[in-house]
């Protein structure tokens, strides 16, 4: 077995139990511990999974946003399912708020033919909503992000407190059980937390790859959330422990 396949095995096998020790990975694979060290060495160092003590996680360290050019394709399948089954939430009357990023793009494309009332941070979903008679839309003020496009900063957090909205769609980085939404900067912490107070029902959509990933700052524990909408690609044994944490979610497919 090639070492690229016998890598892509290993983080088929991580993505389903979430953990792995090197004796089992070596005895399922038919390698040796050694092999299998520098295997996850490789992983590693390629941000794919994290080291533990005799073993390794499919969880990553995320130190930087990631630019908005380099998130449009990732896991382009799985976000439209998300946002479809977002969208399928807000009816005529509503007003919503959508934080940047390229999922809540998506969702923006799906509600043009609802009448309702946008707060967004996001220029881009700001530009291609506002075409819509059908739809009024708002945002905040503050810097521009190069990195988001978008909206950030305490002004954007001095706006939101004087608003309340029906539901507010959150975007993330990563998520996890135990580490709970977390983000890699303050600013970006302290404004998707207002966006979350500020809402009757907050929805975090992320894709499943965001899973078991963490960040510096945290800006909530996933059961603080009303729902969470992710795909269907999520394991069996990450919805188990969703699940028993009393977490609200949903596999859109």
């Amino acid at each position: 077995m090639l070492a690229i396949e016998r890598r892509e095995r290993i983080l088929s096998y991580l993505r389903q139990n979430e953990y792995a020790n090197v004796e089992s990975l070596a005895e399922n694979l038919g390698v040796s511990s050694m092999t299998i060290r520098r295997d996850l060495n490789k992983l590693e160092e390629q941000g794919l999974v994290r080291r533990t003590h005799g073993g390794a996680t499919i969880g990553q360290f995320i130190s930087s946003q990631p630019h908005t050019e380099v998130r449009k394709n990732q896991s382009p399948e799985e976000k439209l399912a998300i946002a479809h089954y977002a969208a399928s939430m807000v009816h005529d009357g509503h007003t919503i708020l959508l934080d940047a990023g390229t999922t809540c793009m998506e969702i923006a494309h799906a509600l043009a033919d609802k009448s309702i009332r946008v707060v967004t941070t996001d220029l881009a979903q700001a530009q291609y909503l506002c075409r819509y008679k059908n739809i009024e839309v708002y945002v905040p003020g503050g810097k521009v992000d190069e990195v988001t496009q978008s909206c950030l900063g305490s002004k954007v957090v001095d706006f939101l407190n004087t608003i309340h909205v029906d539901m507010a769609f959150i975007g993330c980085t990563s998520w996890d059980v135990r580490r709970g939404l977390t983000t890699p900067t303050e600013e970006r912490a302290a404004m998707k937390a207002k966006m979350i107070e500020r809402a009757d029902t907050s929805i975090l959509v992320a894709d499943s790859e965001k899973y078991g990933c963490y960040s510096f700052h945290k800006i909530c524990d996933l059961k603080e959330l009303d729902l969470i909408v992710t795909d269907e690609r999520l394991s069996q044994k990450s919805r188990e422990m969703l699940k028993e944490a009393g977490v609200e979610f949903y596999c859109a497919s």
